[in-house]
C-alpha cells in the first residue's frame, strides 16, 4: 500500500492505492497524524480510493478511527472514486453518511469548503 499526500486550498487529500489490509493500517494512521500535526482546524480530509485493489474491515476500522480523531474538531471526511468492493464495506457498515461519496476531487473539495 502507498499513499500521497497533497493539498488543494486547506482540504488534505490522501491518494491510496494498493491493499488496504491489517498489515498497512498502521502506515495510514501515522501518515494523517503526522499530516494534520501541523494543519489547520477544522480537518477537510479526502481519500482517493482510486488505486486502491482491495480492503478490510481493518481498514474501515483505521478510517473510522480518523473521523473519530476529526470530529470533535469539526473535521469531515469525504471519499473520491470509490470501487464497488469498498462502497458495499462502507455501507454494509452503515458509514455511508459518516463518508461523503463524491465522483471526483472537484466535488469533493467544492463541499468539504462550502457545505457545513
Amino acid at each position: 500500500m502507498a499513499i500521497t499526500v497533497s493539498e488543494r486550498e486547506g482540504v488534505v487529500i490522501f491518494k491510496l492505492s494498493g491493499r488496504i489490509i491489517t498489515p498497512s493500517i498502521k502506515e495510514i494512521s501515522e501518515t494523517v497524524a503526522e499530516t494534520l500535526a501541523g494543519g489547520t482546524s477544522p480537518p477537510r480530509l479526502v481519500f482517493d480510493f482510486k488505486e486502491v485493489t482491495g480492503m478490510d474491515s481493518s481498514g474501515l476500522g483505521a478510517l473510522m478511527k480518523v473521523y473519530s480523531d476529526i470530529r470533535p474538531h469539526g473535521g469531515k471526511i469525504a471519499v473520491i472514486n470509490v470501487n464497488k468492493h469498498v462502497k458495499n464495506l462502507i455501507v454494509m457498515a452503515r458509514l455511508i453518511t459518516v463518508f461523503k461519496n463524491f465522483e471526483n476531487e472537484d466535488d469533493a473539495v467544492t463541499a468539504l469548503l462550502h457545505h457545513p
